[in-house]
């Protein structure tokens, strides 16, 4: 049977139908393979193209005194962005924009380019031109807040504050070493363009909102702070030295009420700033302490029993040792262990040195902090130089004595004082009280931190009587208060010469105390750096003792420390017995009458008195070294005694006219003459 052809139509349907089936199957297998293979890929495009990300500024944390004053703050700015989906006309929104920014029409218009999506015009605005962008309500112009840290103290304490740079990270001081604690946390917001048109409007979202930084509450006084710095200011206009720096500690619980260098600078504009100027010289900076460490040497030899209240040295103006020749400034005859230190007398301290053995002196040094970092909140602290026993010279235990071949900084010699003043307790230094939250809740607060005990208080409060006898009647009477007893040691080191030996002219000058004297409520020192002027008063006690005595007298005043030396000198045993929770009469320091200013005139008087009837040297022949000098003392004379045992010759002669000096010279022998 014969089969009947197809139709032509039926021919092209089934070719049309094939043919579309194929496009068909064309078509979903692309589908499939867009959809399902390159799913991501397309995903991350769109998102691209319709989503874009915004970090939100975080709020850094504030920078607090101990008292609430603002020292470092985040005040805030507002940024200038063009999002082209959304802008209508850029020659019109660039000339409603340049009426408000301090820029013009062509470079607003130059800054947007051929460029799209989301751009930055502008950066840092006050808020005052922001709020007048906004209700210019210009399509296409929008406005982020941002935060810009400003200084509102400017140079206060700026060496030790630090800043930040525009990445807003710390770059230097607090602000660097502190970081992360004030840093906070970045938020994120997504920006949606959801719109069928070029003109649309987009939508942000805010993902994670940003997390503002803690808060740091320092120690220091804003108050205190100024009075150093402008007492700084005033010696470095008289001296013209090359750094000066002044710190004060609280020896009780080790907090810095007050830390001051020169050179320094205004933080809001730190790019101007020397990088040398913005050093914090009080823990960075290193130098030979000189006659200021006296003290720790004598300390050394009372621990280690080799010397007592009844041990004397005999000074001739000079000390000789290892054939090397140690000048004293004056001859000072017979001298205590107290003298020694109000008279900064080398010959003495020589003499000292030979009584300690190294391992001692050395052992001695190291527990008052000298050799290692005191710990403070600092990003770089300097150990200082104090080299072991076994790199010391014949001569080296005498000049560590008087402060040389050593080297501290400030910081160390006011954790050193601090630990005679508190009674024997080595204290870490501390800039930092507590830690807030954004919301004022504390998170962490700091409190007094023991590093070792070093002295028991009976000592520690001789030393003290000793550091008084150098304001009352020693080499820094110009440190001495109207209304507080003072305690402190003067000091005048010359620098080390690279090529060796000291330089005559070049010293560093520094006077270091405590106040009041009894129980005292600061430690300072008050250091200058080469100061310039007439070499003949170049010197520790002429420099910086009365801007010690300035600066303390004011901050006694500032915190309401009761003057003490209006005191009598029972009613001073009264408080000290309180202050010290004890009966016994050993442990009280009679301090010398000349404190008081209610003491019995009779007193004080009487043998004078005697003597000035008659003005006949009186005769001491046949006393014994210690009757002697209680004679003189009371007749207020002074005298230069030679030799140990009993009196064998005095010049002048008794019964002669007292000279007007008022000085005998006395000659002393274990046997008398025959």
């Amino acid at each position: 049977m014969k089969r009947r052809a197809m139709h032509p139509r039926i021919i092209r349907a089934l070719s049309l139908l094939a043919f579309f089936s194929l496009l068909l199957v064309l078509f979903a297998f692309r589908l499939v393979h867009l959809q399902v293979f390159q799913h991501k890929e397309w995903a991350l495009r769109s998102t691209k193209n319709h989503v874009s990300k915004r970090v939100l500024d975080m709020k850094r944390g504030n920078i607090y005194d101990r008292n609430g004053v603002e020292l470092a703050i985040s005040v805030d700015t507002w940024s200038v962005f063009i999002f082209t989906r959304e802008l209508k006309s850029l020659p019109e929104a660039a000339n409603l924009l340049s009426t408000v920014l301090p820029m013009t029409r062509e470079e607003i218009i130059s800054k947007a380019g051929d460029r799209s999506g989301y751009i930055p015009i502008y950066k840092d605005l006050a808020p005052n031109l922001a709020m007048k962008i906004q209700q210019l309500d210009i399509p296409g112009v929008n406005l982020e807040s941002h935060y810009r840290r400003y200084y509102p103290q400017k140079r206060l304490a700026a060496n030790l504050i630090g800043f930040t740079g525009t990445e807003k990270t710390g770059l230097e001081g607090l602000e660097m070493l502190f970081d992360k604690t004030l840093r906070g946390y970045p938020g994120l917001a997504v920006q949606e363009d959801i719109s069928l048109s070029e003109s649309g409007p987009a939508k942000m979202r805010v993902i994670t909102p940003p997390m503002g930084g803690s808060n740091i509450h320092l120690t220091i006084d804003t108050f205190i702070q100024h009075t150093l710095e402008s007492e700084l200011a005033q010696l470095v206009k008289q001296y013209d030295p090359i750094d000066a720096t002044a710190i004060v500690m609280d020896p009780n619980n080790g907090e810095i009420l007050g830390l001051a260098c020169f050179p320094s600078y205004d933080i809001n504009n730190f790019g101007e700033a020397k990088p040398e100027n913005r050093r914090n010289r009080s823990v960075t900076d290193i130098f030979e302490p000189g006659s200021c460490i006296k003290i720790f040497a004598v300390a050394s030899a009372i621990e280690n029993r080799k010397a007592d209240h009844g041990t004397r040295f005999y000074c001739r103006g000079f000390a000789e040792i290892n054939g090397r020749r140690v000048r004293c400034h004056g001859a000072h005859g017979l001298v205590d262990l107290d003298k020694a230190i109000s008279e900064s007398c080398n010959a003495s301290m020589v003499q000292i040195s030979q009584l300690i053995e190294p391992a001692q002196l050395y052992r001695t040094y190291k527990n008052f902090g000298f050799g290692e970092p005191t710990g403070i909140e600092v990003v770089t602290e300097s150990n200082g130089i104090f080299k072991p026993p076994s790199r010391w010279s014949g001569f080296s235990a005498t000049s560590l004595s008087i402060g040389q071949e050593m080297a501290v900084t400030g910081m160390q010699l006011v954790q050193a004082y601090s630990a005679i003043a508190n009674g024997g307790t080595l204290l870490k230094p501390r800039l930092i009280r507590r830690i807030s939250s954004p919301d004022s809740e504390i998170r962490q607060e700091f409190k007094r931190e023991e590093v070792r005990k070093i002295l028991p208080a009976d000592t520690a409060r001789w030393l003290r009587r000793m550091l008084m006898g150098v304001v009352e009647g020693g080499t820094g009477s110009q440190a001495a208060l109207e209304n507080y007893t003072v305690g402190g040691k003067t000091s005048t080191a010359q620098k080390a010469n690279p090529k060796g030996g000291y330089f005559n002219e070049k010293v560093v000058v520094s006077f270091i105390g405590m106040a009041p004297a009894l129980d005292p409520r600061i430690v300072l020192l008050v250091a200058v750096n080469e100061p310039k002027g007439d070499e003949k008063t170049l010197y520790g006690g002429k420099v910086t003792a009365r801007p010690f005595a300035n600066i303390a007298d004011r901050i006694l005043k500032y915190l309401k420390v009761a003057p003490d030396r209006s005191l009598t000198a029972a009613a001073r045993e009264r408080q000290l017995l309180q202050l010290q929770h004890s009966s016994e009469k050993k442990e009280i320091i009679n301090l010398p009458n000349m404190l008081s200013s209610a003491s019995s005139a009779k007193d004080l008087t009487t043998p004078a008195a005697k003597l000035a009837t008659n003005e006949a040297v009186p005769n001491l022949q046949g006393k014994s070294l210690r009757q002697a000098m209680q004679l003189v003392k009371s007749l207020e004379l002074k005298a230069v005694f030679e030799g140990n045992g009993v009196v064998i010759k005095q010049s002048p002669q008794p019964g002669k006219p007292l000279p007007e000096s008022k000085i005998l010279m006395i000659t002393l022998s274990p046997e008398p003459e025959n």
